[in-house]
């Protein structure tokens, strides 16, 4: 056992002018007096007080202490923590007294003492200090009171803080993953206070209290675009509870802008104009190639390819987007003909010979532009899409670290007796499935050879279940309903004309401390028709969202597709008087040609 001499007296006055003098933008909160006045009172009324004189530095082996009484009642020693002790060592001296036998015994220090011993260090620093001789009652009533001071008032360090030494570690030639380490901090954590340091919106942002770290974090995603920046800081500041519903619309909205933009360079360096989508694809001179056939010569139902039309004057396309698809499926090229009429071609299905068909009355083909009420209604249902496929992200987040719960909230047990009971065609669905999602969100590994079809090997939610408490149990059988309900919501039908079953999940949802989205609320009121996008917050419209470069398939209530195509490209008989036609002769396979 080493003794180290401790200084008896300490500058204060000298150590805080040094403090001032290094740091002149930083106010000193605490004024320090090294003054021993105490107006008056006896050293006596300090229970507290002492003399260095009777206090002791030593180097102890871990040990060789005694954890004393703790108003901890679990200690929890994190794997940053335990990794920091191993590196670095006990900074922060342990405190402790000697009992009456001579034991070293802890009273400040329990998870530094617990650390060292797990990480083997050989010795760590304990400041004894005498112990106090009160009663026994005394003392207990004065350890307590020690152990709340020293715990509570011990203020954690900040966001802005942690931001300022990343930049000042990086200016000092360390990278993320070495102030990681020496640090003992998640590489993640450590690139998102890297992140923010380089981003001098997030970062003043951060230093005024407007946001936290990790919605700086966010608004650093966003560096250089200052629309988005200035949108995201606004929402944090008046709406915090939607800040990350705005996060990721915004996000999806520039992934659609990069995904356009690269589609459309690689068109025209082929050659192809792009062009806005046409208010009507029925009626006007600009139609789809699948909508025509190359002559009125042609055999009808013949379609035009874009091969065979790429050499045409009017050839051009225009894009769609489709925010569920994967990201290679999402923008799909349309070419069309820009006047096709012109140009010598004919409607796909009419007669022989001719140009255009007339169609039935009651087939619904649409033959002229949209009033101003329809495309306004196509502009709230494409925007209502894609707000509700950039919801679904936020709410699947939601939902998984929801499954990570210990236990259920208190009225769960109730909900899911209504839910069992009511049997509604997606729990039926969720059970069919083998409960795909549910094992998602609880971060199950599939089980090889057992699938929907083949159930011989136990679930791994049953797995799961054998092991776990029965609050734990019932958090499984809620995230088995809740991922049923889930995985029954669709991108138009749910917020337009939800179930009994969808208002109860969404309602749940909300009531458990999910924060909806304003097209997420319209399941629990569906008579509203606007659109949701919250244009306070600053969501412009850059020409993507416009009825006008949308395809007709997105007003297709379930959400299907390809039911826009399928209808285009049904057999629609024409009327009475046109013939379909027959094999084409020589001179309209030339014509073909010629075209």
């Amino acid at each position: 056992m080493t003794t180290i001499e401790i200084p008896t007296e300490v500058n204060l006055d000298l150590t805080t002018t040094l403090l001032a003098e290094a740091q002149p933008d930083r106010q000193v909160a605490v004024e320090i007096s090294t003054t021993t006045e105490t107006s008056g009172l006896e050293s006596g009324d300090f229970p507290h007080e002492r003399s260095t004189d009777d206090v002791e530095l030593l180097e102890v082996a871990p040990d060789q202490l005694f954890i004393g009484a703790n108003t901890r009642r679990n200690v929890v020693l994190d794997k940053d923590f335990v990794r920091s002790i191993a590196r670095h060592g006990v900074r922060e001296p342990i405190r402790a007294y000697r009992d009456d036998t001579g034991k070293l015994v802890v009273h400040d220090g329990q998870r530094r003492t617990l650390a060292a011993i797990r990480t083997q260090r050989e010795r760590v620093r304990v400041i004894v200090e005498p112990r106090p001789s009160l009663d026994e009652k005394a003392q207990e009533r004065r350890r307590i009171v020690d152990q709340v001071v020293v715990n509570r008032h011990r203020a954690d360090i900040c966001g802005a803080d942690q931001v300022q030494a990343a930049q000042q570690l990086l200016d000092l030639g360390l990278d993320a993953r070495a102030i990681a380490r020496e640090c003992s901090i998640p590489v993640k954590e450590v690139e998102t206070t890297i992140q923010v340091a380089t981003s001098d919106t997030a970062r003043k942002a951060l230093n005024d209290g407007t946001l936290d770290l990790t919605q700086a974090a966010v608004v650093a995603e966003f560096q250089g675009d200052e629309a988005a920046e200035a949108t995201l800081t606004e929402c944090a500041r008046t709406q915090p509870e939607q800040f990350s519903h705005q996060a990721q619309r915004l996000r999806d909205r520039r992934e659609e802008r990069r995904l356009r933009q690269e589609t459309t360079d690689k068109l025209q360096a082929d050659g192809v104009t792009v062009i806005a989508r046409p208010d009507t694809l029925y009626g006007g001179k600009t139609r789809k190639l699948t909508d025509l056939r190359a002559t009125p010569q042609t055999k009808p139902g013949t379609k035009l390819t874009a091969k065979r039309h790429a050499k045409c004057p009017g050839h051009a396309a225009f894009l769609d987007y489709r925010s569920h698809r994967p990201e290679a499926d999402r923008v799909e090229i349309v070419y069309v003909c820009t006047s096709f009429t012109e140009h010598g071609h004919a409607e796909i299905h009419a007669g022989q010979g001719k140009v255009t068909a007339t169609y039935s009355a009651g087939t619904g083909r649409a033959t002229g532009p949209m009033t101003e009420e329809e495309k306004a209604n196509r502009r709230r249902v494409i925007q209502n899409g894609k707000d509700w496929d950039s919801a679904e992200k936020v709410r699947k987040t939601f939902l998984k670290n929801f499954a990570g719960r210990k236990s259920a909230p208190k009225d769960a047990t109730t909900w899911i007796a209504q839910t069992i009971a009511e049997g509604s065609h997606d729990l039926r669905k969720a059970m069919e499935s083998d409960h795909a999602l549910a094992v998602e969100l609880l971060g199950l590994d599939k089980k090889a050879g057992r699938s929907r079809y083949d159930r011989r090997l136990a679930h791994p939610i049953a797995d799961a279940a054998t092991k776990a408490t029965p609050s734990r149990a019932t958090v499984l059988n809620l995230v088995m309903l809740l991922a049923a309900l889930e995985e029954g919501t669709d991108r138009r039908n749910t917020w337009e004309k939800p179930s009994p079953a969808q208002r109860s999940y969404f309602t749940q949802l909300k009531n458990w401390g999910y924060a909806l989205s304003p097209v997420e609320e319209l399941v629990l009121t569906p008579s509203q028709s606007t659109t949701t996008t919250p244009v306070e917050l600053g969501i412009a419209d850059d020409g993507d969202e416009t009825a006008a470069e949308e395809h007709g398939d997105d007003e297709v209530p379930d959400g299907n597709d390809d039911e826009d195509d399928a209808v285009e490209g049904a057999a629609i008989k024409p009327t009475a008087g046109e013939e379909p036609g027959t094999a084409e002769s020589v001179a309209d396979l030339q014509a073909d040609l010629a075209a």
